[in-house]
C-alpha cells in the first residue's frame, strides 16, 4: 500500500517538472525568433529592453555565444502623428474625474502621465496658472466669487516625437461649508456669553441659532478602554503566571543538582573508600544530611532529599536496583542516571571497579559543576545589562543637565 502510494507521488512529481520544463520551453522559445529570416522580436512601443542569448555558426570554429539587447519598438512620425490624435479624442474625459467637463472644474483633476490604452506616450502638463490649478491637477477654487477661464498645456511625447495642445478650462468657485459659518458664529456667540456671565458660577449657553433651536450633549469618554484593556492584559499575564513560575522552579532544580552532583559523588567515594557498602554509605550521607538540616546548617537541597526518599525505600525492604533507578529518574539530569546505571553494575558484578568508575565520573562531575558555574555567570552577566543601561542613561543626564542649564 505504502509502495503503489509512493509510486503515485513519484509520478505526480514527474509529471509536474515535465510540465513546467514545457512551459519554460515555450516560454523561451516562443516566436522570438524566425529562423528563415534570422529576425529577433522586439517589444512594442512603452515595452522593456529585450536580451538573447544566441549562438553563431560561421564566424570562427565552431559556434560562438553572444548575447543581443533589442530596444522596445518606438513610433514613426506617422504613427506617432495618428497616436496623438487618438490620445487627444479621449484626453478631455480621461482627466475630468468628478467634473462634468472642462467647462466646469469645481473639484480636482486626474492629469495622468501615461495612459494604459496608448503605451509608448507621455504626457507632461502644464497649468496656465498654477495657484488655480497645479501641475498634479489640485483645484484651488475656495478663494474664487466666479468663475474663472484658464487653460491646461499638454506635451505629448512619443520616442522623438512630440506635440504640444492647449485644453481650455473654466474653474468654478468652490461650494462654500454651510455649517462653517455657523460654527464659527456659534463658538462667537458662546465666547461672548463666556464674558457677560463671567461672574455667575455657570455658562448658560444660547438655545437658538439663526432661528433653529440648539441641543448639546458631551461626548462620550472612553478613556475607560485603556485600564479595560490594561486589566485584560494583567489577567492574561497572571494566568501564565504559575505555568512561568513552574518553570523557573524546575530550571533552579535542575541547575542545583548538577551543582551537588560532584559533592554526591565525592562523599560516596570517601565512605566507599572507608570500607562501608554503597547502601551503608547512603544511609550514612542521608542521616548526615538530616541532622545538619535539623541543625540549621543548611538549607534543603533536591538531591538529598530525594537521597532520603530513597533511604526511606530501603529501609522498607526495596530492592536496592530499583531504588538507585528511581532516585535518578527523580533527580532527572543524565548524571544521575549514570551513576545509576554504575550503583546498578556493581551489584550484578560485585568486580571492585566500581571506586574507579566513581573516581571517573568525579572529575567528570567537578568539570560539568565548572561548566554550571560559567553558564551562570553568563546569564548574570547579561540580566545585568539594562540595568548598567539604565544606570548609564541617568548618569548621562545627571551631567548633561546641568551643563546644558548654565550654558543656556
Amino acid at each position: 500500500m505504502l509502495g503503489s502510494r509512493l509510486k503515485k507521488e513519484q509520478i505526480l512529481v514527474l509529471a509536474a517538472g515535465f510540465m513546467l520544463a514545457a512551459a519554460a520551453f515555450v516560454q523561451s522559445s516562443g516566436s522570438r525568433i524566425m529562423q528563415e529570416g534570422n529576425l529577433l522580436e522586439r517589444d512594442g512601443p512603452g515595452g522593456t529592453e529585450r536580451e538573447y542569448t544566441l549562438w553563431v555558426d560561421g564566424i570562427g570554429d565552431g559556434k560562438k555565444e553572444i548575447r543581443v539587447r533589442v530596444s522596445p519598438k518606438e513610433y514613426s512620425d506617422e504613427e506617432a502623428q495618428e497616436a496623438f490624435d487618438a490620445v487627444l479624442e479621449g484626453l478631455a474625459a480621461d482627466i475630468l474625474g468628478s467634473n462634468p467637463s472642462l467647462l466646469e472644474v469645481s473639484e480636482d483633476l486626474k492629469l495622468k502621465k501615461t495612459l494604459p490604452e496608448h503605451p509608448g506616450i507621455r504626457l507632461a502638463w502644464v497649468p496656465e496658472d498654477e495657484k488655480l490649478i497645479s501641475p498634479t491637477g489640485v483645484v484651488n477654487n475656495q478663494d474664487l466669487s466666479e468663475p474663472a477661464e484658464t487653460s491646461l498645456s499638454v506635451r505629448l511625447r512619443a520616442g522623438g516625437c512630440e506635440e504640444s495642445y492647449v485644453l481650455p478650462v473654466t474653474v468654478l468657485p468652490g461650494r462654500p461649508d454651510p455649517s462653517a459659518g455657523n460654527v464659527q458664529t456659534l463658538e462667537e456667540v458662546i465666547g461672548q456669553a463666556d464674558r457677560e456671565q463671567v461672574f455667575g458660577d455657570t455658562l448658560r449657553l444660547p438655545e437658538t441659532l439663526n432661528g433653529r433651536r440648539l441641543s448639546y450633549s458631551i461626548p462620550p469618554d472612553h478613556g475607560w478602554i485603556k485600564p479595560a484593556v490594561l486589566g485584560i492584559f494583567a489577567a492574561v499575564l497572571l494566568g501564565l503566571r504559575p505555568s512561568q513560575e513552574k518553570r523557573k522552579a524546575a530550571k533552579q532544580r535542575e541547575t542545583e543538582l548538577l551543582l551537588d552532583y560532584s559533592e554526591l559523588v565525592s562523599k560516596l567515594l570517601v565512605y566507599l573508600g572507608a570500607g562501608l557498602t554503597v547502601r551503608n554509605a547512603w544511609f550514612r550521607i542521608a542521616d548526615s544530611y538530616r541532622e545538619a538540616l535539623e541543625a540549621g546548617r543548611t538549607g534543603r537541597r533536591a538531591v538529598y532529599e530525594e537521597m532520603c526518599t530513597a533511604a526511606l525505600e530501603l529501609k522498607k525492604g526495596t530492592g536496592e536496583r530499583r531504588v538507585y533507578t528511581d532516585f535518578a529518574h527523580r533527580c532527572g539530569p543524565k548524571c544521575y542516571l549514570k551513576l545509576a546505571s554504575i550503583l546498578e553494575q556493581n551489584l550484578r558484578t560485585g568486580d571492585g571497579r566500581m571506586e574507579d568508575a566513581l573516581q571517573t565520573e568525579m572529575q567528570e562531575a567537578f568539570e560539568q559543576r565548572k561548566n554550571t558555574a560559567l553558564r551562570l555567570g553568563e546569564e548574570a552577566g547579561t540580566k545585568l545589562i539594562i540595568p548598567l543601561m539604565l544606570s548609564l542613561i541617568i548618569v548621562m543626564v545627571i551631567v548633561a543637565v546641568p551643563a546644558m542649564l548654565s550654558l543656556g
